[in-house]
């Protein structure tokens, strides 16, 4: 008998995950198949871990693909997104079994090493997402890591920009100006100041690292894309101001807040936050201001479902 475990919110759930990853021509279960489903139950206390333990997988899943979506590593390597999503499966998905004070059920216990070929190796939705986000973080850097698998020798730089490198380089003038426009209307109907009272440098200097991370094929249509978010965000955005701004409870905290431009960073952050913290690092601006204004936008303004986010 051949079994195969899935992680489902419901039966239904677990068994149409089996069949799309397994009953298919060459797959496991060919073309059509019969399943005896079972649902494993336990004791109270040990669900609401395993519930705690699933929701958490499905954040680190959902987060991974969201932030891998559009800069996949091409055509990446099959048997070393295979070894990785091993390992993250065992690492993260399916924890080491045999550690003390932990009762495994039984098809956790079969994720043990091996010395002996076939090497059995696990998969997992989380796993594969996880292998593809690192692949994809590591190429963000110039890293390669299937040279280094072929070779046995420590990932380095290959003296080749990222992909994220190639495609964002800087924005034309015309693009910066269209996107200070937008931010700079948006910010005046928010905030009530005018552009006599920003940095205008500053100002231009923070929406041209913002556009270094949005896609050379998505250029054209950033500046629409942007007053969609900031009409769609409003209230969001109010209330940053409200906490942040000069006559704030936290007034003085959060730098960027003084200019028109972090509406465009808020996007960013939301779109393409790993992109954006590399630009920003090697573009040689502080660190902090831009953790600060992200921890501000994505857990202090009291975000939810009917604020569009």
């Amino acid at each position: 008998m051949l079994t195969h475990y899935a992680y489902g919110r419901s039966v239904e759930e677990a068994v149409a995950t089996v069949r799309e990853a397994l009953e298919k021509q060459g797959g496991v279960y060919g073309d059509q198949s019969l399943y005896r489903v079972a649902e494993e139950s336990w004791d109270s206390e040990l669900r609401q871990q395993e519930e705690r333990r699933r929701r958490y997988l499905t954040t680190i899943l959902e987060n991974a693909t969201v932030t891998v979506r559009g800069r996949e590593p091409e055509a990446p390597d099959a048997d070393l997104v295979g070894r990785l999503d091993d390992f993250f499966t065992r690492a993260v998905v399916f924890p080491d079994p045999h550690t003390p004070g932990v009762h495994p059920r039984p098809h956790q216990a079969m994720f043990g090493w091996t010395s002996e070929q076939p090497y059995i190796e696990h998969a997992s939705n989380p796993g594969r997402a996880l292998a593809l986000f690192l692949l994809a973080y590591l190429d963000h850097y110039g890293l390669n890591l299937e040279a280094a698998a072929r070779t046995g020798e420590q990932p380095v730089s290959e003296g080749r920009p990222s992909a994220c490198e190639a495609e964002g380089g800087q924005a034309p003038t015309e693009l910066v100006e269209r996107v200070l426009d937008i931010c700079g209307q948006h910010y005046t109907a928010v905030t009530g100041t005018s552009s006599d009272q920003w940095d205008q440098e500053s100002d231009r200097e923070i929406v041209g690292i913002a556009l270094r991370t949005v896609p050379m094929a998505e250029r054209d249509a950033y500046p629409q894309t942007l007053e969609t978010y900031l009409h769609e965000h409003r209230a969001l955005l109010e209330r940053l101001w409200q906490r942040y701004g000069p006559d704030g409870m936290f007034a003085g905290e959060l730098v960027l807040i003084d200019l028109p431009g972090c509406f465009a960073l808020c996007e960013r952050i939301d779109s393409s936050p790993l992109w954006l913290e590399g630009v920003w690092v090697r573009e040689g601006q502080e660190e902090n201001l831009l953790e600060r204004l992200k921890n501000a936008w994505l857990y202090d303004t009291g975000a939810g479902e009917e604020d569009g986010r």
